[in-house]
């Protein structure tokens, strides 16, 4: 699944899938709210064959199985009209807004962005003010550009501290948080400027500012060969920390499908008190309602 690719789901209304299983099974074991807020995101949880539902529907169908939280890459691109119906369901069912991806840098070298593009991230981040007036949320995802390779990593991150305070400046008083997020996998061609968690912490720590925080996605972390580690990384960087993804590594599929340790990792999440959400960024392993299922299954099993 290409993370920053938005599906829109168009269709149908909840009557036309009545006799669907995914719908069926609302008093069953599926049914019952889960203890971690596990955040779905658009198309996750009907994929494959069958009829799609539309955007408030697959809302509806996320608080029957239980999920009381929500992200949307990308939310900020919806019209607000839409985003007025989301809010208002989201609000009505007590359910919480996860990331959206706030920017994604825009190419830019952060150490030295051009006019140009302090112009086009300034543009994201005011649309994300805009969107979170809406929605009311705190995290959204930011990517804080590409490397440059005539510094090394650490100096890069040093410098490019001023700007990441230009955008706090923009998103701070708004209660936005910038979740910095690292990548195991390059922008438009391009290697990131943040790839592990020590990365994103020493950007957060420098720019010493509450509206920059660190997105800590644990796919992103196994992908760089940290999966054994993914633990003792995380308590390290911990202070920093203000949202979590999941995703398993190799496959970007759900927990339990590769080598990383999600149970683990969601007892560690509540031995620290953490309360926030965790984004369930990643594809299934398998179609229809047998990947709804196997998605499920997971989820409750890591939810224990």
């Amino acid at each position: 699944m290409n993370r920053r690719k938005f599906t829109q789901i168009t269709g149908s209304s909840l009557a036309a899938l009545a006799g669907n299983t995914a719908f069926a099974d609302h008093h069953g074991k599926k049914g019952k709210p889960f203890k971690a807020k596990f955040a779905p995101s658009p198309g996750q949880l009907f994929s494959g064959k069958g009829k799609k539902l539309g955007y408030v529907d697959q809302l509806k169908l996320a608080y029957d199985l239980g999920f009381r939280a929500w992200e949307d890459n990308g939310l900020n691109r919806q019209k607000n009209d839409l985003l007025e119906k989301i809010a208002e369901f989201m609000k009505d069912k007590k359910m919480e807004f996860g990331v959206s991806v706030i920017t994604n840098g825009k190419g830019a070298m952060f150490n030295k962005p051009t006019d140009e593009q302090k112009e086009l991230v300034k543009r994201d981040l005011e649309r994300g003010i805009e969107v979170a007036k809406i929605t009311g949320q705190t995290n959204m995802t930011m990517l804080p550009g590409v490397r440059d390779e005539s510094m090394t990593r650490e100096e890069q991150i040093k410098a490019s501290v001023d700007s990441m305070r230009l955008c706090c400046d923009l998103v701070e008083e708004h209660g936005i948080i910038l979740a910095q997020e690292p990548l195991s996998h390059p922008i438009g061609g391009k290697p990131v400027l943040i790839e592990s968690f020590e990365d994103g912490h020493l950007l957060c720590k420098l720019v010493d500012r509450k509206s920059c925080k660190l997105l800590a996605d644990f796919f992103h972390e196994g992908q760089i060969g940290n999966g054994a580690k993914l633990i003792e990384n995380a308590e390290k960087v911990w202070d920093q920390v203000s949202y979590v993804q999941y995703g398993a590594s190799p496959g970007r599929k759900e927990p339990g499908t590769g080598k990383l340790d999600y149970v683990a990792v969601t007892k560690y999440l509540r031995k620290k008190g953490f309360t926030g959400i965790i984004g369930m960024e990643h594809g299934q392993s398998k179609k229809g309602q047998e990947g709804l299922d196997a998605l499920m299954a997971a989820y409750r099993k890591i939810d224990a």
